[in-house]
Formats: C-alpha cells, sequence, structure tokens
C-alpha cells in the first residue's frame, strides 16, 4: 500500500460539498475528493522555490548563482526534481497495482489513487506553467508548452476522462531524476566527470525506456481506445468514445504535441551529451597541434629537439 491511498488524505466532509458546485460548474466531477490536494500540491510547490533559495545558498556555497536569472533557473530545477521524486514512485506503484475500477470503464471509470495523483500533478503542472511562462525567456517555449499541456491533460482526466494514463504517461519524469541530477553535476563543475558519464547512462535508459518506448506504446493503446477501428465501430465502447466529443480531439491533439516534445528533446540530449563525452575533430587537432614541437626563429630548441629524438 502507498501512502497516496492513506485515509489520511481524505478532506473534512463540508470541504467536498463547498467544491462541489464549482467542479459542477467546471465539468469536473471527479475534482471534489482530491480539490484539497491541488491547492496543497500547489503551495507545496511555491513553498519549494522558496527553500531551495534559502538553503542552495548554504549547501552549495559558491557553487549557487549571484546572478537573479540564474538563481531562478536554479530554483525551477530544484523544485521540478522535488515533484518528480515524489510523482515517480507513486505512478510506478499504481502502474503496478491499478484500479480495477479503471479497467472496467477506462474512459469514464472513477478510482481514488489515481484521482489523488492527477490532482497533485495539477497543482505542480498550474506552478510549472505560471513560472516557464513568466521566465519563457530563460526556460523557453517548449517548457511552458509541456507545462501546460500536461496542466490541461491532468485537468481533464477529473471530468473524469481515461483517468487510468494518469499514472503511465507520469512514468515520463522517471527520466527528469536523472536530467536533473545532470544539470547539477553541470552546475558543481563535474561535467565530463566519471559521475556525469554514469548519471547520463542512466538519464538515457530511462529516457529511451519511459518516454520513448513506453510512452509510445501508451500512446498507441489511446490511440486504438479513442480511434475505433472499423470493426469496433458498433460496439458500446466506440459509443462512448464518439459521445465523449470535443475533449476526445483534444487529448489527441496533446498526445502528438507530447510525444512530439520527447523526441525532439531526445535529439537536444543526445546532442548535449556527445559534446560532454565524445571530443570534436577540432578539439582532437587542437590537443595534436599541443604536443608538436614548435620551431623557434625557424629552428627547433633543444628541448624539442631532444623530444622529437625521443631523448
Amino acid at each position: 500500500m502507498s501512502w497516496i491511498e492513506s485515509p489520511l488524505l481524505t478532506p473534512p466532509a463540508n470541504w467536498v460539498t463547498l467544491i462541489q458546485p464549482i467542479a459542477n460548474a467546471l465539468s469536473l466531477t471527479a475534482l471534489p475528493p482530491v480539490a484539497h490536494l491541488v491547492l496543497l500540491s500547489l503551495a507545496a510547490s511555491f513553498a519549494a522555490r522558496r527553500v531551495s533559495a534559502v538553503l542552495s545558498p548554504r549547501v552549495f556555497g559558491r557553487y549557487y548563482p549571484t546572478e537573479r536569472r540564474k538563481r531562478d533557473d536554479w530554483d525551477l530545477h530544484m523544485v521540478g526534481w522535488l515533484y518528480a521524486l515524489v510523482a515517480t514512485p507513486i505512478a510506478i506503484h499504481l502502474l503496478r497495482h491499478p484500479s480495477p475500477e479503471l479497467d472496467l470503464d477506462p474512459l469514464y471509470g472513477v478510482a481514488l489513487p489515481e484521482q489523488r495523483l492527477s490532482a497533485i500533478a495539477i497543482g505542480y503542472f498550474i506552478w510549472d506553467a505560471l513560472v516557464t511562462f513568466r521566465h519563457i525567456q530563460t526556460q523557453g517555449l517548449g517548457f511552458f508548452l509541456h507545462g501546460a499541456t500536461c496542466l490541461v491533460a491532468f485537468t481533464f482526466t477529473l471530468r473524469p476522462f481515461v483517468l487510468w494514463c494518469g499514472p503511465r504517461f507520469l512514468i515520463w519524469e522517471l527520466s527528469t531524476i536523472f536530467l536533473n541530477a545532470h544539470w547539477l553535476l553541470d552546475k558543481l563543475h563535474l561535467t565530463g566527470s566519471p559521475l556525469q558519464m554514469l548519471n547520463g547512462l542512466f538519464l538515457v535508459s530511462t529516457y529511451i525506456c519511459a518516454r520513448l518506448v513506453f510512452g509510445t506504446y501508451t500512446s498507441w493503446q489511446f490511440w486504438k481506445l479513442m480511434v475505433p477501428g472499423a470493426g469496433d465501430a458498433n460496439t458500446l465502447l466506440a459509443e462512448k468514445v464518439r459521445d465523449a466529443g470535443w475533449v476526445r480531439w483534444l487529448y489527441l491533439v496533446l498526445n502528438l504535441l507530447a510525444n512530439g516534445l520527447n523526441f525532439y528533446w531526445f535529439r537536444l540530449m543526445i546532442l548535449a551529451l556527445k559534446k560532454r563525452f565524445v571530443p570534436s575533430p577540432t578539439t582532437s587537432a587542437s590537443k595534436l597541434a599541443q604536443r608538436k614541437p614548435v620551431p623557434v626563429d625557424g629552428h627547433l630548441g633543444e628541448a624539442q629537439e631532444r623530444r622529437v629524438k625521443g631523448e
């Protein structure tokens, strides 16, 4: 049993009653039992950024940047790292022990553990979309699109709609753990070190397995569900899929966008790792030139001549 299933996470009954009209107005009927977790996750993300700003200078000393823009980037990475460390174990647990309600109804099924995981993700991605939009010049459009896409996708799981997808797509964060470790090793001036090389192996392995292989397989399952074949066109499930209307097509577009970003980032990641661990031809030529004796006034010096002769 994971802590995500703990009864301690159950909100007071009057809180659920208070949230219910808002949830109904937003067509998020699975939100009330977990709305408090959205707020807690959002507050925890803002708090974690403040904690990073206070603790990082003490823990990492001179490595913590003094420039405001770089400090912000550092703290954003720390919050993302913390979220990945929290969300990934829950996603793994729910992949190993999925709620049977979601197998019975893959479209509109409701199960509290998966609802709670989606709520935690929504809180974090609200924060992520806000800060990446505010710092879009340094973070890049891709990171903002990732945050906004995930926010929309996880929010709509609480309609409810394809709630089973939550753990399957959050498993992507497994690679984020090693991605942020790779980033930190860069900041600690350990670029190209054996430790970073080892972490790079884990990073590439988890990225390929979690995002490219398992992510593509999950997307294939998702597309099979959302776009029934000719032989399934008249089934009850196909009718329920068609009843989903525009939400169905929104999810298909978001899924394409998210997978496209995964393959785009993988290319950038491989190029970055190659730059660190595979010397370029110009670098090799430069090192070779440094080893060659350089004539002075057209003649080799005494020490250089001995080097050429192997003495």
